[in-house]
């Protein structure tokens, strides 16, 4: 069965959900309307007793090019422009309280935003050329969900490296810091990141929910979520497109 709507397609297949970000004459590009469909999608997940993993990736072999400057720049201004921060926070909050693990499949990039959906994934598989880039700092932005999702399921050691270069950090890099949990070959990674998360879906779901509820136990989600983004205020305006 699947459901469609305008951004966001989702499949389910036996105990396993399939959400693809479904932009790709914008690379994948985050809207407004992109983030209040990703939470909608992760809201029905979250309340379905037969899903027992999600699998996360971009449409037509790319995961996501960032937030799409040329929506969130257009003259007149998108309906959506002044809830955008709190439609990125609900889609986020949705993929925070999945009850089952994420599996993210990144091909070819994960930028800026983009970045953030990876860094939420449980476990990521990641090409071998393939990178993420949190390249806000290069463009005069704060990157607070980023940095929320860092320290979340990794370390400020790690958050240090990617925020304050900016860099792109490749395949084997990441793997190297613990990001990523595989590294493949780049046209085998939607296949390798569908059989990982078929795996993870074949035990028992008591067991996966558990194990996953374990892991957010101790988390102050939600709190950091608002402190970084009250810290970050003078760091949020969007770049020129000139």
């Amino acid at each position: 069965m699947a459901m469609k709507s305008e951004n966001i397609l989702v499949d389910f297949e036996d105990s396993l959900a399939t959400i693809t970000l479904n932009r790709p004459s914008r690379k994948n590009a985050i809207t407004g309307p992109l983030n209040a469909e990703l939470a909608s999608a992760f809201e029905e997940i979250n309340n379905r007793d037969d899903v027992k993993a999600v699998l996360l990736h971009g449409a037509d072999g790319a995961f996501c090019s960032g937030l799409d400057l040329k929506e969130y720049k257009a003259d007149p201004p998108p309906p959506w422009l002044e809830q955008s921060w709190e439609l990125m926070k609900e889609a986020h909050r949705a993929i925070f309280k999945c009850p089952v693990p994420i599996v993210g499949a990144i091909e070819r990039f994960a930028i800026n935003g983009g970045a953030s959906l990876a860094f939420a994934c449980d476990l990521l598989v990641v090409g071998e050329e393939a990178y993420i880039q949190v390249g806000e700092i290069k463009i005069g932005m704060a990157a607070p969900m980023n940095l929320v999702w860092l320290f979340e399921n990794y370390s400020p050691e790690i958050a240090r490296q990617l925020v304050l270069t900016g860099r792109k950090f490749f395949g084997p890099e990441l793997q190297k810091l613990g990001i990523a949990f595989e590294v493949v070959p780049d046209e085998k990674v939607l296949e390798h990141s569908h059989h990982l998360a078929k795996e993870i879906s074949s035990n028992p779901a008591a067991g996966i929910h558990a194990m996953k509820k374990i892991l957010r136990a101790s988390s102050d989600w939600e709190t950091r979520v608002e402190k970084f983004h009250e810290v970050s205020q003078g760091g949020m305006r969007l770049p020129s497109l000139d």
